[in-house]
């Protein structure tokens, strides 16, 4: 397939279909629409991805021209939301971008020189990986919001359907988080990054609620927070690059910042953008606050959009702060976020906010590998990238399957889930599981991180804490979705085709990553980080992952570091864990009654028994969520204390250094 077409698929093609489903309005063809763009955005990824790396150049000069006016326009967007809601946060952020974006262009004459940049898309191994993953593990997003958003509507006794509204920035979403990963040029990159905030404001405010208002407008003030302070590092860069285009693209920066102490300051910008979009602490709130969308949006923001985003451009900067403090600051912000998250998710009693703790927390520490920027944590932040699109995805959607199940996000209504809906609980354990056990990949990619952090002692310690808070909160919830009384015979819920289509694409997806990683990250991944980090990857006999230290690379006899030599044991445990599942059954003889102190109504199949003043009792069952001690009221003063304390700390340092 010609390039043109491949780009023109990736970025043009989910802005015409969004435009479509918006204007066409019968149910069924606006469906075929998307699922039809959905399938060609997967072919082209894979396309792209045979292609391999390229450099691209729009050939006429309006699509700048298009960029910038659009830009103004959302800008302009931002003002009349600022004013219409009374926010004057959303107005004041959006003053400190158009003002000085205005002086960068006109004022100094940044506009004339951009017109020079080439070229303006560039998209390694890197950027294919997160193609991929928009373009997969999204689409597959967009087929199941179909019914889905049917159901919400219905639910909700909606009489005026905003479905067509609701489709078109969901799709468009996908264009423009293709083009941020590909843009080169900075000010498309801002332009892209901007189309993405404008996406989530308007998915998030959905339906137009109060809450859902107000938390969209503060995901809008934080995130044009970000948007600032890259306009402020663009005019860093032109003003140093001596008003030229010299230092206007993300492959200048790259090659330039790690010899020249004075690009600390705009690449520390462009890492604090990062970390607002990524949502790490202090700035989590407005991803938490998203919860309240439809679930589809929590999918895309979590699995594929937003906050990858966020961990893409510290990633694709890590080059730039290679071995300088800000590497080590950066390591540590997001070691302490992985930290602080995975603590307050142990409270959380609502299925979508354990949901996104673990999302930040993940985050946290994708952003902390790409800190230590070692070949070993490059690849463990790749490829935890990948794992936590697929797994969190499906977490998500099984999420918002089980809401319209039960019409509840609580994890205490989910018990007995299993009993109820044994198909959705199976997938929901797959996800579950897939998050931190073999022969899932996140363990792989944990582990990975864990053997690269020690680098940095005070990473590695939250690491670990981190790392056992985990398991606590997936324990506890699975524990819910599998606490039932026992009962015979077994009935099989029907799942719509929009619903039981991208859950069961994902199941194997998880599987097929995840007991294929060797060989996936050895022919695809390895490249990727090769784009990072100057490594060669090298593999052991057997199936071992193995970055070799730096002697290797050199053409030395050092160690090997990394290796994963028990590959094999992950096809045991996935036979060990998912077989038991499917076939072990109850059977006649071995079932008894619950024993209650009492004597008992019914049968075998009784959750009923008499008490002591003869009155029938239910059994009920609860988990305990230790909220006087993990609780966000009891932890998130201290936590909102040290992540400001670092952020100060990585911006006096890296003032200090520049000067």
């Amino acid at each position: 397939m010609d390039l043109n077409w491949m780009m023109a698929v990736a970025i043009l093609l989910p802005l015409i279909a969004g435009i479509l489903v918006f204007i066409i309005r019968q149910y069924h063809i606006r469906g075929l629409i998307v699922i039809l763009t959905a399938i060609a955005l997967i072919i082209n990824s894979i396309f792209l991805m045979l292609h391999g790396p390229d450099t691209y150049t729009p050939t006429s000069h309006y699509w700048g021209l298009a960029i910038t006016i659009l830009d103004y326009a959302m800008l302009l967007f931002y003002i009349y939301a600022g004013l219409s809601l009374k926010n004057w946060l959303v107005l004041i952020f959006a003053l400190t971008q158009i003002i000085p974006l205005a002086y960068w262009e006109f004022g100094m004459g940044a506009s004339k020189a951009l017109e020079e940049i080439k070229p303006a898309f560039v998209f390694d191994h890197l950027s294919i990986v997160m193609v991929l993953v928009i373009s997969i593990v999204g689409s597959l997003i967009t087929i199941f919001a179909l019914r889905y958003m049917y159901d919400h509507e219905h639910h909700k006794e909606i009489e005026k359907s905003r479905q067509s509204r609701f489709l078109f920035w969901l799709v468009m979403f996908l264009g423009a988080m293709n083009g941020l990963v590909m843009a080169n040029n900075l000010l498309w990159l801002y332009f892209f990054w901007e189309v993405t905030t404008l996406c989530c404001f308007e998915l998030i405010a959905h339906d137009l609620t109060k809450e859902a208002i107000n938390n969209a407008a503060r995901a809008l003030w934080m995130n044009s927070i970000g948007g600032t302070a890259m306009i402020l590092a663009m005019i860093y860069l032109f003003a140093k690059g001596g008003g030229t285009a010299e230092l206007l693209t993300l492959e200048s920066i790259i090659k330039a910042g790690g010899n020249q102490a004075m690009l600390l300051l705009p690449v520390a910008l462009m890492c604090f953008t990062g970390f607002i979009k990524a949502a790490q602490f202090p700035f989590q709130t407005w991803l938490l606050g998203a919860m309240v969308a439809p679930t589809p949006v929590s999918a895309l923001l979590h699995s594929s959009t937003m906050v990858k985003a966020g961990v893409y451009l510290v990633l694709r900067l890590a080059p730039a702060f290679a071995g300088s403090y800000l590497g080590i600051m950066v390591a540590i912000c997001g070691a302490f976020t992985f930290f602080a998250a995975s603590i307050l998710a142990i409270a959380q009693t609502t299925g979508k906010r354990v949901l996104a703790y673990s999302t930040i927390a993940n985050l946290g520490l994708i952003i902390a590998c790409a800190g230590i920027n070692s070949p070993l944590a490059i690849a463990a932040a790749i490829l935890l990238i990948i794992f936590h699109a697929i797994s969190k995805c499906l977490m998500f959607l099984c999420a918002g399957t089980i809401e319209h199940l039960v019409w509840s996000r609580e994890i205490e209504d989910m018990e007995g889930l299993a009993e109820k809906f044994p198909v959705t609980t199976f997938i929901t354990a797959i996800g579950i599981l897939s998050m931190f056990l073999p022969p899932f990949g996140m363990l792989l990619g944990k582990w990975l991180a864990l053997e690269s952090v020690f680098a940095v002692p005070l990473a590695a310690i939250l690491f670990v804490i981190a790392s056992a808070a985990t398991m606590v909160f997936w324990a506890k919830w699975l524990g819910r979705l599998l606490q039932v009384l026992p009962r015979l015979g077994r009935k099989f819920e029907s799942l719509s085709l929009s619903y039981s289509v991208p859950l069961w694409l994902l199941v194997l997806g998880i599987f097929v990553v995840g007991i294929g990683v060797a060989p996936v990250y050895q022919r695809f991944v390895s490249f990727a980080v090769n784009n990072v980090v100057a490594a060669t990857e090298a593999f052991a006999a057997g199936w071992n992952i193995v970055v070799p230290s730096a002697s290797v690379a050199a053409g030395g006899t050092g160690a090997l570091i990394g290796s994963f030599p028990v590959w094999p044991l992950y096809i045991v445990f996935g036979v060990a864990i998912v077989l038991p599942l499917i076939f072990v059954t109850i059977k006649p003889g071995e079932l008894r009654p619950v024993y209650l102190c009492g004597e008992q109504v019914g049968g075998v199949d009784t959750d009923e028994w008499i008490t002591t003043a003869d009155q029938k009792a239910k059994l009920q069952l609860g988990g305990f969520y230790w909220q006087g001690a993990t609780g966000e009221g009891a932890v998130n003063p201290w936590f909102y204390t040290v992540s400001i304390a670092l952020l100060i700390i990585l911006f006096a340092v890296v003032v200090g250094v520049s000067l």
